[in-house]
């Protein structure tokens, strides 16, 4: 078995033994693009992904779809092993290929208050917009992620990605609308009809 098909297990002594006593490579993918990190980190096993990175395992290496072991471990909620990926210089804006999803937009449509606490501390763009121009914030919003929306807005976060100018296809591409999203301050109903809320907070 491979050390991918090994990490998916969760048992660190037969990955220990792959690598240490074996030679396996902890940056070799297998057929989807995966390498032994993103598939721990998937997981959600920590003793794993420790292992890994002490032995050189790449933290922004990514699958077929652009996914790296940051975006599945935020997606899962597993805050150990994001915290661990950051220290070992996980990229914290890097970029799915579909929809160009980053870190913090999966931690706010899963609702990861945590996370995006982390993640913002350790500068993730908070306006950064998917290819549809939706930012964490509109994610959170679609998803129903209420704290998660009152938490981007109080940070800075915008429905929209303020831009100088819009092309057709940029309005055309599915932007956000009034009643598209939950109306969580009044900061956001203003973004939703064109404005940005001019760093507006929440009422206590």
């Amino acid at each position: 078995m491979n050390l991918v098909g090994l990490c998916s297990r969760g048992n660190l002594d037969d990955v220990a033994r792959a690598v240490g006593e074996e030679g396996a490579n902890v940056n070799e993918p297998d057929g989807s693009g995966r390498t032994a990190l993103l598939e721990a980190a998937w997981n959600g096993n920590a003793g794993i992904v420790d292992y890994l990175l002490s032995q050189g395992a790449d933290p922004n290496a990514a699958d077929r779809s652009g996914f790296t072991p940051i975006m599945r471990a935020v997606e899962g909620g597993h805050r150990n092993i994001v915290g661990a990926l950051i220290n070992k210089g996980a990229d914290v804006n890097c970029r799915g290929r579909v929809r160009g999803v980053t870190p913090l937009m999966l931690a706010a449509e899963n609702g990861h208050l945590e996370l995006i606490a982390a993640l913002l501390d350790s500068g993730a763009e908070i306006n950064a917009a998917d290819s549809y121009e939706e930012t964490a914030l509109a994610r959170a919003g679609h998803a129903g992620q209420e704290q998660a929306a009152q938490l981007l807005e109080s940070r800075g976060g915008r429905v929209k990605q303020e831009r100088s100018s819009y092309s057709n296809t940029d309005r055309d591409a599915g932007h956000v609308t009034v009643a598209s999203v939950p109306h969580w301050s009044a900061a956001s109903q203003d973004a939703m009809a064109g404005g940005y809320g001019g760093g507006q907070g929440f009422d206590d």
